[in-house]
């Protein structure tokens, strides 16, 4: 059912649409999706992570935006989708 869900999510769409191009670009790498929007290609799925928390604590992010990290690969393991709801209490170092 999950693996359901991340198929069909907007994130999950843009990111197929943008697939060709960054395994082109950034095979092995991290995407991170919003909504229509790829907010960056990171080297580490904890880089990915990190840098979407500093975004989201930021205020560039709203609260409840399903947010999507996914390994960029022919045959996707690893695929992460969030959904924050509030920001830190405490900064992120």
């Amino acid at each position: 059912m999950v693996e359901a869900m991340l198929e069909y999510s907007e994130e999950a769409r843009v990111f197929e649409s943008m697939k060709d191009d960054l395994l082109r670009t950034a095979p092995g790498r991290f995407a991170v999706v919003c909504g229509r929007r790829l907010i960056g290609v990171f080297d580490s799925i904890d880089q990915a992570l990190l840098a979407t928390s500093h975004i989201f604590d930021g205020g560039d992010l709203a609260a409840g935006a399903p947010i999507l990290i996914s390994e960029i690969a022919e045959k996707v393991q690893v695929r992460v989708m969030a959904t924050p709801t509030s920001r830190s209490l405490q900064p992120i170092v």
